[in-house]
């Protein structure tokens, strides 16, 4: 998974801020979802990232996973991430 290449992204304390410098839209997240974007920024794709948080994170595998997979569909959805082939979505 790639962010699209209008999309900035920087870790904070708290966890982290997404810009998309095209239609100006900010995106905050919290230090999971700060762990996600830099797992992201390391190129891993969703089972990989998945797999990754359910082995640093306690928790439930299951909700782990389907928490992820709605955190990754609300960047799609948001145009954050590339199209498959280097686009943005």
């Amino acid at each position: 998974m790639q962010f699209a290449p209008h999309v900035k992204w920087r870790r904070e304390k708290f966890g982290a801020v997404v810009f998309d410098t095209l239609s100006e839209k900010i995106y905050v997240t919290n230090a999971i979802g700060g762990a996600v974007l830099s797992l992201m920024a390391q190129g891993l794709d969703a089972a990989a990232l998945i797999a990754r948080l359910q082995q640093d994170f306690d928790g439930d595998p299951a909700q782990i996973e389907t928490e992820a997979a709605a955190f990754l569909q609300a960047l799609q959805s948001a145009g954050f991430l590339a199209k498959p082939g280097g686009g943005a979505s």
